[in-house]
C-alpha cells in the first residue's frame, strides 16, 4: 500500500512501491501556512533532490550557514550533507523531493533508471550545492506530478496512476540532469563568498558591514551580489537579515525575554518593525512562533 508514511498530512512514498527501488522515498508537500517541524540534522546516505514549485525554503548548514531555494528552483544535496530547515518552520510553499538509496544499493537494484545514469547523477551531486533555475517544461512536469501524487487513488495502488507517476518521475529526473550538466560547472564555493559569509555572520546588530562589504573584500558591489546570489540563493543583505531572524528565533524559543527586548537587542528600531520583518521571513508573528516552540519546563 502506498503512502504508509506521513509527513504531517502529506504522504511519503516508498520508491519500491512504484517499481523504482533505486529511490528510497519521494513525496509532494504543500504548506499553505507556516508549519512547525521537528527537523533534526538530515544526513542521508543517498543524494536528495528538492524542487520548489512556489514559495521558498531556506536550509541551515553546520557553521551557521544558510541556503535559500526559491520557487522555480531546484537543488541536489549530496549524500552525507547535513542540513535542516532553518528556524524549524516551513514557510508557505510547495515542494517535491526525491531521496535516493546509497549509490551502490541504487545501482545494484536499479529498475527504472539505468545504473550508468545513477552514477552520473551521483557525480553531479558531489559538486558544490547551489540552487539551479528550472525550465518551464520541467515546472509543468512537476505540476503534473504534484497533481498525480495528490490524487487519493494513489493510496490504494491504482496501476495506471502508478505507471503515470513512474514515467513523470523519470522524465523530471532527466530534465533536471540536463539543467545540472549545463549550470553546474563545479569547483568549490568561491573564496569571495566564503569571506562574505564570515563577515555577515559577525555583528548582526549593525548594518555597517553591508555597506562596506564590497570594499573590504576588494570587489565591486555588483560582482559580490551576483556571485553571492548565484552560490547561496540570496543577496548579502537578505542573508544578514535571515541570520538576525534565526538568532531571534533562538531567543524566542529558549528564553522568556520580551519581544520588544529581543527586537532592540537584534538592532531593530521598534518591535512593530521587527514583527513585520519576522512575519515576512517566518510566516507568523514572533509571539505566534514562541507559542509553537515554547521552552520546555
Amino acid at each position: 500500500m502506498h503512502g504508509s508514511q506521513l509527513f504531517g498530512q502529506q504522504p511519503t512514498f516508498a520508491g519500491a512501491d512504484f517499481g523504482i527501488p533505486e529511490i528510497a522515498y519521494f513525496g509532494f508537500v504543500h504548506f499553505r501556512r507556516a508549519v512547525a517541524t521537528a527537523d533534526s540534522w538530515d544526513d542521508h546516505d543517498g543524494m536528495e533532490l528538492v524542487f520548489v514549485r512556489n514559495g521558498e525554503a531556506c536550509w541551515e548548514y553546520p557553521g551557521n550557514r544558510l541556503f535559500r531555494v526559491s520557487g522555480g528552483q531546484g537543488v541536489l544535496f549530496p549524500p552525507g550533507h547535513s542540513h535542516r530547515i532553518v528556524n524549524g518552520v516551513y514557510t508557505p510553499c510547495q515542494l517535491l523531493w526525491i531521496e535516493f538509496r546509497p549509490v551502490d544499493a541504487a545501482m545494484h537494484d536499479a529498475r527504472l533508471i539505468p545504473s550508468e545514469e545513477i552514477a552520473a547523477l551521483y557525480e553531479l551531486a558531489m559538486l558544490p550545492t547551489a540552487p539551479v533555475q528550472l525550465s518551464d517544461s520541467l515546472m509543468r512536469s512537476l505540476a503534473d506530478l504534484g497533481n498525480l501524487l495528490s490524487d487519493p487513488n494513489v493510496l490504494i495502488g491504482s496501476r495506471m496512476l502508478t505507471a503515470e507517476i513512474r514515467a513523470k518521475l523519470y522524465g523530471s529526473l532527466i530534465d533536471f540532469w540536463k539543467i545540472l550538466s549545463t549550470d553546474r560547472a563545479g569547483g568549490a564555493l568561491s573564496p569571495l563568498v566564503r569571506q562574505a559569509e564570515e563577515v555577515l555572520q559577525s555583528g548582526l546588530d549593525s548594518e555597517d558591514d553591508i555597506a562596506t562589504l564590497p570594499a573590504r573584500l576588494g570587489c565591486s558591489r555588483s560582482q559580490l551580489y551576483q556571485m553571492f546570489k548565484q552560490e547561496v540563493g540570496m543577496a548579502p543583505n537578505d542573508y544578514r537579515q535571515r541570520l538576525r531572524i534565526k538568532q531571534s528565533c533562538e531567543r524566542l524559543s529558549n528564553s522568556d525575554d520580551h519581544v520588544t527586548d529581543i527586537a532592540m537587542q537584534m538592532g531593530y528600531s521598534s518591535s512593530q518593525y521587527f514583527s513585520r520583518v519576522f512575519k515576512k521571513y517566518i510566516g507568523v508573528t514572533p509571539n505566534s512562533y514562541r507559542k509553537l516552540f515554547r521552552m520546555a519546563d
